[in-house]
């Protein structure tokens, strides 16, 4: 493994182990010790704690623009070389972070209402969302460029997301036409929302693309924000020097690896079993892989946040309204056949020629 990568204009960066190494620990020390912290307390208290996932999304990307804020000098939009409106993104990303955590700590401690800290939770997403909407429009192209978070190549970021919605409507088809799951059929509610039967479909239709595919992902930008920034802006950066096709498939393992309370406490598609286990880092290292493409393709973070968000959305209405498989683990979407399929796809886009020059990422 070599540690060095030659750019395209000849220069060479070297792989700087101690970044990639403090940036790790610190974000799995902190998501994972703050979810053992807020689970005992929560048995302890003998009240339901599985509310800091959303929190533990943030953690990524706060880690990494604090290094690249306050520690690292030589970064970009450290304090002293940035003093641009998009530097308050970040700024309004650590108060949302610091508000969610003790968010959290109070629904472990005291017997709220289930609904009280999702509600809220969702409530100061959303604030950060509009939020970072206006500093953006208030905001100078140049200024967003520097501090890695300008929004382009939108028609091929619209590409990846329309691939996404594909991908998962073939999974649930599939699903349904080889016996894997059964078609849910009519229900009286679609997020909740009253719906009489006649106009079930055509409210499904209009719900999927105003709701599923833009609404839940940007009311959530934030979480998802949280781990691109930090996986695939920050890490990947730092690793890719080694090698873009290994520095991608390092940050899709540590990123699998990351998950692993979430698939502990059951909430995850796939189960806490050595086979649920190594079915996801499978997974991961896959969809890391497309999600690294499609940052290496747009140079844009955006893209891969909306798409991550996208991906949790989709799959998530196409269980609950489409195609629930009889089996998560052996049915298509995110199951064996499924992660299959996804390795096929990464074998295609492994062709690009992108995968062989060194790409900046916009950290």
């Amino acid at each position: 493994m070599s540690p060095h990568s030659r750019s395209a204009d000849g220069t060479v960066k070297k792989v700087r182990y101690s970044r990639i190494i403090v940036f790790t620990v610190l974000t799995f020390a902190l998501s994972w010790g703050f979810d053992v912290l807020t689970e005992h307390i929560g048995r302890q208290r003998g009240i339901s704690s599985g509310i800091t996932q959303p929190w533990g999304m943030l953690v990524p990307a706060t880690v990494a623009l604090f290094l690249k804020m306050f520690v690292y000098r030589d970064s970009g939009i450290h304090v002293k070389n940035n003093r641009g409106k998009p530097r308050l993104i970040p700024y309004a990303l650590f108060i949302l972070t610091a508000l969610y955590g003790a968010l959290v700590i109070v629904g472990s401690v005291l017997p709220l209402p289930e609904s009280i800290v999702p509600g809220i939770g969702a409530l100061l997403f959303t604030v950060w969302t509009l939020f970072t909407f206006f500093v953006y429009a208030h905001s100078d192209g140049k200024a967003l460029e520097r501090a890695g978070l300008s929004l382009k190549h939108k028609e091929l970021g619209l590409r990846f997301i329309l691939g996404i919605v594909l991908f998962f409507g073939i999974q649930a088809l599939c699903n349904l036409i080889f016996g894997l799951g059964e078609f849910r059929g009519v229900t009286d509610r679609i997020y909740s929302i009253p719906v009489p039967a006649p106009l079930y479909y055509p409210a499904l239709a209009v719900l999927f693309l105003s709701v599923t595919v833009i609404g839940v992902p940007l009311s959530g930008l934030a979480a998802v924000f949280g781990e691109e920034y930090g996986w695939r802006g920050y890490l990947q950066s730092e690793t890719i020097p080694i090698g873009t096709v290994k520095g991608v498939l390092c940050v899709g393992a540590i990123w699998g690896v990351w998950h692993i309370p979430v698939i502990m406490r059951g909430v995850h598609t796939y189960p806490p079993t050595p086979l649920g286990f190594g079915c996801a880092l499978v997974f991961f290292i896959l969809w890391g892989m497309i999600q690294g493409y499609a940052v290496m393709k747009t140079g844009c973070i955006w893209i891969a946040a909306f798409m991550h968000g996208v991906v949790n959305s989709v799959y998530g209405f196409m269980l609950s309204y489409i195609v629930r498989p009889h089996d998560m683990l052996f049915s298509f979407g995110l199951g064996l056949y499924g992660i299959a399929s996804l390795f096929i796809i990464v074998l295609i886009i492994l062709r690009d020629p992108v995968w062989k020059k060194r790409v900046e990422i916009p950290a």
